[in-house]
């Protein structure tokens, strides 16, 4: 172990990784290099951790003073929420965490980054969130980070598909909320497709046989399409969106710009800060 990593020792901190199942899980590999680039004597390790092991598990972690934190995948972001000291504005409002920090007195942080991963991974294309009419496909949750992001960004409409109701009704009801006026509903299918952007945050071009509800034909070269599920490979959505001159954004680019913000709050940064 030494040899493969020659600066491990006994001041060495721990980010752990919980997850079932853990083998897809990219965390470890995508943080430990931003860690090893700041010169953080932390590391990321993935472990397998039930949910009918959860409580037992995270209470045995917390109680490690050299660990830093934890990194929470599916299915335990909820389950972890309930177990945080403090939350974040938007992983309150969502219900969810992915990243927690343990403070120096043993009490656990949690936050939220993908609405942030989203915003901050558009680059200078989020400049046009501005006042932008929004349609979103997807109010799990990850569009429901997503919307809460959005509202800090100033958008003037957010339309939302998602075919669970209540999924829509809660992400509608806190985007509203953190707007500040009602400017969020549910799609109207028998209006025009008139859109600035449009985001898929929905498994659809990825998993499942279901096709993205926007006519391909409605996609504008003046719009920018998001789609957070293409991550290995090209979505229907977004070969229709480049097709038509669209500027895009995938699910890469989301990903990027969480990470940084992940390693960040693993570091001990406020929530939000990104470790250089």
């Amino acid at each position: 172990m030494k040899e493969q990593i020659p600066n491990l020792d006994g001041l060495s901190r721990i980010y752990a990784v919980f997850g079932d199942p853990i083998a897809q899980v990219q965390t470890p590999h995508l943080i430990n290099p931003i860690f090893a680039a700041a010169g953080a004597n932390l590391y990321a390790v993935p472990f397998h951790v039930t949910a009918q092991h959860f409580d037992a598990v995270w209470n045995a972690f917390s109680a490690v003073p050299n660990l830093a934190g934890i990194g929470v995948t599916v299915p335990h972001k909820v389950a972890a929420c309930g177990r945080c000291a403090t939350l974040t504005p938007m992983a309150e409002a969502v219900g969810a965490v992915n990243s927690v920090q343990r403070g120096a007195d043993g009490r656990m942080h949690g936050a939220l980054f993908d609405g942030q991963g989203f915003v901050d991974g558009l680059g200078e294309s989020k400049t046009r969130l501005r006042d932008a009419r929004v349609l979103m496909v997807g109010a799990g949750g990850a569009g429901r980070a997503i919307a809460f992001a959005l509202a800090g960004e100033g958008i003037a409409r957010l339309d939302l598909i998602d075919p669970v109701e209540s999924s829509l009704v809660f992400t509608r009801e806190m985007f509203n909320a953190a707007r500040g006026r009602e400017c969020a509903r549910a799609a109207d299918f028998s209006s025009s497709w008139d859109y600035d952007v449009v985001i898929n945050a929905s498994p659809i071009g990825i998993k499942g046989t279901a096709q993205f509800p926007m006519p391909e034909a409605a996609i504008q070269p003046e719009m920018l399409v998001a789609d957070i599920a293409s991550l290995t490979a090209e979505t229907p959505l977004l070969r229709a969106a480049r097709a038509a001159g669209a500027m895009i954004s995938d699910g890469n680019d989301m990903l990027a710009a969480q990470i940084k913000l992940i390693a960040g709050f693993a570091a001990g940064l406020p929530a939000g800060t990104a470790l250089a």
